[in-house]
């Protein structure tokens, strides 16, 4: 018989085991326009995010131009704020 009402983290460990799970861990994620331009915005939009649907796990989504900053590159989000950009940055 599967355990009931595991924690999250018992569910991912019980998951990884090989074990029967009372249901199969569930996460989604998404991109947070405009809040992910700062470390604090993405925490906090990704914060919410988990506090409003409570998954199993969380996983991390900076925007896409993060790992070139470092090098000088310059970006600026013109679109919606639900990821639909309306004209693309050249």
């Amino acid at each position: 018989m599967a355990p009931q009402n595991l924690t999250h983290r018992e569910r991912i460990e019980t998951c990884l085991s090989g074990n029967i799970l009372d249901r199969p861990p569930v996460a989604l994620w998404r991109h947070h326009p405009v809040d992910d331009q700062t470390p604090d915005g993405l925490a906090t939009a990704t914060i919410e995010f988990q506090r409003t649907y409570d998954f199993d796990f969380v996983k991390v989504t900076p925007a896409s131009s993060y790992a070139v900053k470092d090098w000088g590159a310059l970006d600026e989000w013109r679109g919606s704020t639900e990821a639909r950009a309306n004209t693309p940055i050249a």
